[in-house]
């Protein structure tokens, strides 16, 4: 009886301290999350800041879709160029991708750094990645990156080739890039695969804390 209720002690304080040793892990998963958060919206500010500036006033004077050549080998792209021919607005790049897929995928990339956000702060409130609310939000994390993987850049391509349709040019000029994403397709399965290991390690917690 004796041993059994130092057991069940030791037990108890090895698992404040493994609870106590997540939470740190966490805050600093938190703390990385954020920094990647404030560097990505950093680059769209950056961003829109180039367009505000330097490409919107070229093309409020008027402009035309054009094949350009920016850097000497690297291939033409199309954009919209207005007055000032060295500040295009690029729509299809060289290598076959589009400005609007790029922009898309790096809004689908904030929201999933702000899903990891939320799934490191609900870790750490609850002391334990076994919860309801965790497994919710990984669940959620790996749809995104499936939805990144196989329908943001085509989407992205389907915009842009309607944008070159109305500015007379061809419709698949835009469908060139590679628009299938296998890595992110590949993450997004591996993680709805956790996120059901998760859960069946939420009834396992269930049990064990019945049992204490």
């Amino acid at each position: 009886m004796i041993r059994w209720n130092v057991s069940k002690s030791n037990e108890a304080i090895d698992r404040e301290q493994a609870i106590a040793k997540l939470r740190k892990l966490t805050r600093y998963c938190k703390w990385a999350t954020i920094c990647t958060a404030v560097a990505l919206a950093l680059g769209l500010l950056a961003v829109i800041a180039i367009y505000d500036l330097l490409i919107l006033p070229s093309l409020s004077q008027g402009f035309c879709l054009q094949s350009v050549e920016l850097e000497a080998g690297e291939g033409p792209i199309l954009a919209l160029v207005g007055a000032d021919e060295h500040t295009p607005l690029m729509l299809v790049a060289h290598d076959g991708h589009t400005a609007i897929g790029s922009a898309m995928m790096t809004c689908l990339a904030f929201a999933i750094v702000l899903s990891a956000y939320r799934f490191f702060s609900a870790i750490e409130k609850a002391g334990r990645p076994f919860d309801l609310e965790c497994i919710r939000i990984l669940r959620q994390i790996g749809h995104l990156f499936l939805i990144g993987g196989v329908a943001v850049k085509l989407l992205g391509a389907i915009v842009t080739g309607l944008i070159l349709s109305g500015f007379g040019g061809n419709f698949t000029d835009a469908l060139g890039g590679q628009h299938l994403d296998l890595s992110m397709v590949f993450a997004g399965l591996i993680i709805s695969l956790i996120a059901s290991v998760f859960q069946y390690g939420c009834i396992l917690q269930k049990q064990d804390d019945e049992l204490l």
